[in-house]
């Protein structure tokens, strides 16, 4: 079975390993002490399913990391938990409105921080499967539209040359219109 990836980024190391021993061994897990080191392993590999994220460290701190994934779009891809002492309702509210998907608070719950770690994975996996079958659905519209278009222009260029013509820019636009949407809808 393949185990989903977690980052855990956090200065205190006491606090990396309480996570891990919480979490079990379900998981694959990878390190990082600050959040320069968590985006330059995010630069070389995305294949993260989770990332685990305090607010205070030392160089770059948990806020400029999330600003960093926003301005590059990661935070869509990557659900991100923040994990802090902080509890003030200002920090709160700044994590999530740079796009967290959870907020734990030190000192951990054990019972919490397994189940908000496991419903956010659920939930982004869910979302990704969603995403995968809606782009499926429209590469299989747009490639039966195109095999009846072409049929028709077929049908249409044996009676006039002028309607066949037509039918094949009407073909070329549709096309260039589903390419469109498929990208937008690209998981």
């Amino acid at each position: 079975m393949n185990r989903q990836k977690i980052l855990i980024v956090d200065d205190s190391e006491m606090n990396r390993e309480i996570l891990k021993a919480i979490l079990g061994e379900g998981y694959k897990y990878t390190e990082a002490e600050d959040g320069a080191q968590a985006l330059r392993m995010l630069r070389q590999d995305m294949n993260i399913d989770l990332m685990l994220l305090d607010i205070n460290m030392p160089k770059v701190d948990g806020f400029t990391v999330l600003e960093y994934m926003n301005q590059f779009r990661w935070i869509d891809e990557i659900p991100v938990v923040m994990i802090s002492a902080a509890d003030d309702h200002e920090s709160i509210e700044r994590c999530y409105g740079l796009g967290v998907s959870d907020y734990i608070r030190r000192p951990f719950d054990a019972f919490i921080v397994q189940r908000r770690v496991k419903n956010t994975l659920t939930l982004y996996a869910n979302q990704k499967r969603l995403m995968g079958m809606v782009s499926d659905q429209i590469y299989r519209n747009q490639r039966d539209n195109n095999v009846m278009i072409g049929i028709l222009s077929h049908i249409v260029e044996f009676r006039n040359s002028e309607s066949a013509q037509h039918v094949l820019q009407v073909q070329t636009v549709t096309g260039m219109l589903l390419r469109r949407l498929s990208e937008k809808t690209d998981v």
